[in-house]
């Protein structure tokens, strides 16, 4: 038993035990070189394909005949008249609530409950209601847009 422990013993020492052969070898330096310095262009010039690959037929260049303009064209434009804007009336925003939303767990867009003047519609962000579109969803607002105006409506309680 005293034998075998000896043999077990040994060999570990023997792998975990320093070698003095191993401290004696010397490190050599590995010199990297950076390949951009090396770097060559490889340019070629492409001919033109005379034969259609896939067709097997032969593609005749057709060059097309520019028309020169005889007419002389005179600097003289009519002037803008400056026009006033038209005082668009703007239609006042209809009566709007939110009341929350829900997402499911096939679809990847909110649903949302909004209440305008005094109807309920489901929509999703993207969709258009009448003349407003609803611009971005979030937990206790949305953000609408009608023509060029934006409105911030919060979660009716």
């Amino acid at each position: 038993m005293l034998v075998i422990w000896a043999i077990v013993f040994n060999k570990i020492f023997k792998f975990f035990g320093n070698n003095v052969e191993e401290s004696n070898v010397s490190v050599n330096p590995i010199t990297i070189v950076d390949p951009r310095m090396n770097f060559s262009k490889d340019t070629f010039d492409l001919r033109k394909v005379e034969r259609d690959p896939f067709l097997g037929k032969y593609v005749v260049s057709r060059t097309k005949k520019r028309k020169t303009n005889t007419k002389l064209v005179s600097n003289n434009r009519p002037k803008k008249t400056n026009i006033t804007p038209k005082n668009s009336v703007k239609k006042p925003w209809p009566k709007l609530s939110y009341h929350g939303y829900v997402k499911g767990s096939k679809s990847t867009s909110e649903l949302i409950l909004i209440r305008m003047n005094n109807k309920f519609y489901k929509i999703r962000e993207g969709d258009m209601l009448e003349d407003i579109s609803v611009k971005k969803i979030f937990r206790d607002s949305i953000i609408i847009k009608r023509s060029r105006e934006s409105k911030t409506v919060l979660k009716s309680k």
